[in-house]
């Protein structure tokens, strides 16, 4: 399965545990989850899942491919269900140093891949 960047990240501030990331404590993949997505972005929504969604699935930053007509992805769904992502959230600072904001620029397959998603969606 290929992740793109936001979905990478978004997993992860999902608490997701990724085999090929080393990040070993839930709350560890939280922060670098949403260190990632305030550097693809440009935008901090903290530990809020929907607001991410609601961003993302608009600007379609990073590759995001869940779509416009879902309230909430299953993988958010079950993260704010989750007794231990909550307990995790709960003991995270509301400010984390993040390095400079950078735009990072989809490469040509993903603006592909994004431009047939979006003629797919409407």
């Amino acid at each position: 399965m290929k992740l793109f960047p936001a979905q990478l990240a978004t997993h992860l501030l999902c608490g997701r545990r990724l085999p090929m990331h080393p990040v070993a404590t839930i709350e560890e993949r939280i922060i670098e989850g949403r260190r990632m997505l305030v550097r693809i972005t440009g935008e901090d929504y903290g530990y809020d899942l929907q607001k991410w969604h609601n961003h993302l699935k608009e600007s379609r930053e990073g590759g995001y491919t869940w779509q416009r007509n879902i309230n909430l992805p299953k993988i958010m769904k079950e993260a704010i269900a989750s007794e231990q992502w909550n307990a995790a959230v709960q003991t995270l600072p509301a400010e984390i140093e993040i390095e400079p904001l950078k735009k990072i620029p989809p490469t040509e397959a993903e603006r592909r891949r994004i431009r047939k998603m979006q003629r797919h969606a409407d």
